[in-house]
């Protein structure tokens, strides 16, 4: 994409004697006496696979890292501009070694037997890892299917009936009374429908409870723990 870059130009004064003997030694002066200078604040960057030894413009773009980088006085070197420090993790489905872009597999392996990776990522370990081991990081994996918002609460729990002491209460005479007897059946008879609700939400309990097993048994898996080493 195309931009203007606001560019004053200036004519030097040609020192005496100085003639073109055709258009192109014509041109060749005014090039030669013309200063340019640009009047407003405009920022430029260089594509570069490989970083500069020396400073070639304060900012550049490295292709094979994609990243950019700043030039740093204190250090008299590019440094990477990215919101990643030393020992951040992050964890992703794209696992294995990627030591251009910094991210190196946390899976308990020697740090001298990590591949490709610079004298300076190597130095970064070592000081996260004096032991000379990457750690073993198993991230928790996303689990799918779990039961739908609410479907604990919306389980139904009757109420025990009939209530506390009916039974208890019931009156007996001395003599026999059919109507006592059957008082005593009918409610004997809502007690066990009462428990036989209970067992329904139970149940009910149950099958959501093995959902919620079930999700966390068959989690999703391939998550990879990685750790930032800094760029080559």
């Amino acid at each position: 994409m195309s931009a203007t870059i606001p560019i004053t130009l200036t004519p030097v004064p040609v020192p005496v004697g100085v003639q073109a003997a055709d258009i192109n030694q014509l041109l060749t002066i005014i090039t030669q006496y013309v200063a340019g200078s640009i009047n407003q604040d405009v920022s430029f960057f260089q594509l570069v696979s490989v970083d500069p030894t020396q400073q070639t413009t304060v900012l550049i773009f490295n292709t094979s890292q994609n990243v950019f980088k700043y030039w740093s006085t204190s250090t008299g070197a590019y440094t990477p501009v990215t919101q990643f420090q030393w020992g951040d993790i992050k964890n992703t489905f794209m696992g294995g070694d990627s030591p251009q872009t910094g991210w190196i597999d946390c899976d308990g392996r020697a740090i001298t037997a990590i591949p490709s990776i610079s004298a300076n990522q190597q130095s970064v370990l070592n000081s996260l890892f004096p032991g000379g081991t990457l750690p073993t990081l198993t991230p928790i994996q996303g689990v799918s299917n779990l039961p739908a918002s609410g479907a604990y609460s919306a389980v139904i729990v009757a109420g025990t009936t009939p209530p506390q002491n009916q039974i208890a209460n019931l009156p007996f005479s001395s003599e026999y009374n059919p109507v006592q007897s059957q008082n005593l059946a009918s409610n004997t008879e809502t007690l066990r429908g009462s428990q036989n609700e209970l067992r329904t939400a139970v149940v009910a309990m149950q099958t959501v409870s093995e959902q919620f097993l079930e999700a966390f048994a068959a989690p999703v898996t391939g998550l990879v723990a990685q750790i930032f080493v800094g760029y080559p």
